[in-house]
């Protein structure tokens, strides 16, 4: 399929850079380059809620509570495009809430800028376009409020079409739909489920984040409004779907804005053990603040580390070793099959590149046509003619479609043999990948 709709952003951009950094120092230099960008959305956060709230202190809340949660130590070692747009997203918010009369326009310019350029670079980051324009245009005075949206919006704008225009612009346009509001589902889940996973991510940073608009006075509590409702829109849209997959990684989006908004109710309550505290009343201010601690652990932090391992144990942790076990089967002729066969290039390298790899999602043989991953009939043929020299399976996302490809191979045996079966455990049970290797390969018997 295209390239750009294949991929969650686009291909020119944020690909070509991981390559990049890959190249230089390999996969740990990619998720180095992920851990800066969250500690860039980290100080993004401090600075949206510092300016929302006009106080260090909510600043500094907010950060804290931004970097205690599970989707946002997720994506500090995640090497894939959601780290660089969420601190894209939190240095636009930034800036859109920067109200000074001697940055009113420098900001306005630079907000645009980050948030078109995220949008790009992920599509589903486009659905916060419309906030940090709003924010923009809601924070400042009258007579400023349409020049400064309308010049936030021009810069967003021209920078988004700069960056397309570097790649395929029809295809760019046709991403955001495929891969954020008309996607096709990988995982569906009940909206309840789909709800309470959610919530389980972020759900105290948005109840937090509730008394924070009572603090506020127009024009910057419509700013607070705008920016709740659109922590809403990523849950809210993979709810519309029905779909689990990539849900955790889009919650850091929502974390962005529900913690700068949570920032303000921490800091009222700094300032109220404060106050406690210059009055005389100790025991209240050591109590309250004890509380206040015992309560934060039960309620973010150990829930933090416990999802955030859940999250790192959705995957298994011997896939390398699955992939290298088919290096004896490499050839320029051979062709391997798998649910993952990106991972089988990024592992063999030049010994199995891209072209030699068929996944789940477009293949055709023999007349028959594969345009998903339901669509099992032209793999089935290709199994039944020998086509694969290897077939890899681990019955992840595409469960349905790995197992009718395994009851295919189960008929074809002597021709396929399940050479090498390696164990894992992730959190929703114990797996295997399989290594099916056609019988006739030359270097099959090496496989185990």
């Amino acid at each position: 399929p295209p390239v750009a709709t294949y991929l969650s952003g686009a291909p020119h951009l944020y690909p070509w850079l991981a390559a990049q950094l890959y190249a230089q120092g390999g996969l740990e230099t990619v998720r180095a380059f992920s851990f800066a960008c969250v500690i860039v959305a980290m100080l993004g956060v401090y600075a949206a809620s510092r300016e929302l709230f006009a106080k260090r202190v909510a600043g500094l809340s907010a950060a804290a509570l931004f970097a205690l949660q599970a989707p946002v130590l997720f994506l500090s070692r995640f090497a894939t495009f959601d780290a660089v747009c969420v601190a894209l997203l939190a240095v636009a918010l930034a800036h859109a809430l920067n109200s000074k009369p001697d940055a009113r326009w420098i900001s306005a310019t630079l907000a645009g800028c980050c948030i078109g350029a995220a949008a790009v670079i992920k599509y589903a980051t486009l659905l916060y376009v419309p906030c940090i324009v709003l924010v923009a245009t809601l924070i400042v005075e009258r007579p400023y409020q349409l020049r400064r949206g309308a010049l936030t919006a021009l810069c967003c704008g021209l920078t988004a079409a700069g960056l397309v225009a570097m790649g395929t612009p029809g295809e760019l346009l046709q991403g955001f739909m495929t891969t954020t509001l008309a996607r096709s589902v990988t995982s569906g889940g009940e909206s309840a489920g789909l709800v309470l996973f959610a919530a389980s991510l972020g759900g105290v940073a948005a109840l937090i984040a509730v008394p924070a608009l009572a603090m506020l006075s127009a024009p910057a509590r419509w700013a607070a409004i705008v920016i709740g409702v659109s922590a809403l829109l990523a849950p809210l849209n993979h709810i519309r779907l029905h779909e689990f997959v990539s849900l955790h990684k889009h919650m850091a989006f929502a974390l962005v804005l529900f913690t700068t908004l949570a920032g303000g109710s921490m800091a009222a309550l700094v300032r109220w053990l404060i106050g406690r505290w210059k009055a005389g009343q100790g025991v209240i201010t050591v109590t309250v603040a004890a509380a206040s601690v015992a309560i934060a652990m039960r309620a973010i932090v150990v829930p933090t580390i416990d999802n955030a391992d859940r999250l790192f144990r959705y995957w298994p942790n011997n896939t390398q070793a699955a992939y290298r076990a088919l290096a004896p089967v490499t050839d320029p002729k051979a062709r391997f099959l798998s649910e993952e066969p990106d991972l089988g290039t990024l592992y063999l390298g030049r010994q199995a590149p891209t072209s030699q790899w068929v996944h789940p999602y477009y293949f055709d043989y023999d007349g028959a046509r594969g345009r998903s991953p339901a669509d099992t009939a032209p793999y089935r043929a290709a199994i039944r003619d020998g086509a694969f020299t290897a077939v890899v399976l681990r019955f992840g996302p595409q469960r349905a479609w790995a197992t009718a490809v395994e009851e295919e191979l189960l008929r074809s045996q002597p021709r396929y043999r399940l050479a090498a079966r390696m164990p894992f455990d992730l959190v929703d049970g114990p797996g295997a990948y399989q290594l099916w290797v056609r019988s006739d390969a030359p270097g099959a018997e090496l496989v185990k």
